[in-house]
């Protein structure tokens, strides 16, 4: 499966450019799901209706998830007390070890969850990169197969929050 992500990661990156990745108006409720943090906690994507939340499906192995964190971050700490909130749901295959060493090296301080083939399947998730953004009632306002620029995604950020 891991190998099968990279070549699908690879050709998404090399159609990014092609793709609209706009959602229409109207647009689906993001999926509901129960994942764990790297402390255990379960964290419900319910738990935060009324809030604008990033959502990105990533991995450690994933050179354009990596080059993403430092934006992410960024975001989330310019946006989070005006009611943005960033998961991130990592595909990583096994444990925690990888993906906590990666946290703690990358500073990452927004929330990182443990994800499950159930939610891959729910969303769709074929290849990552992909960023949604969610409005404050949870339907999917913006998708991004590949990753967006800083700009792009801000831009989008602010104009939901």
């Amino acid at each position: 499966m891991l190998k099968r992500l990279v070549i699908l990661s690879i050709i998404v990156m090399t159609l990014a450019a092609c793709t609209d990745n706009s959602t229409p108006q109207g647009a689906l409720a993001a999926p509901d799901f129960a994942l764990q943090d790297m402390n255990g906690k379960t964290v419900r994507l319910s738990d935060y209706k009324g809030k604008t939340v990033l959502l990105e499906f990533w991995a450690t192995w994933c050179p354009p998830c990596r080059e993403a964190v430092p934006g992410l971050e960024k975001l989330h700490n310019t946006y989070k007390d005006k009611g943005l909130v960033v998961l991130a749901v990592s595909m990583d295959q096994g444990g925690w070890d990888q993906v906590t060493s990666f946290i703690s090296e990358h500073h990452i301080t927004y929330t990182v969850l443990k994800g499950s083939d159930d939610v891959a399947e729910k969303y769709r998730i074929r290849a990552i990169p992909m960023m949604l953004i969610l409005n404050k009632e949870g339907n999917i306002s913006k998708r991004y197969l590949g990753m967006g620029s800083d700009e792009e995604v801000e831009k989008d950020v602010k104009a939901v929050l």
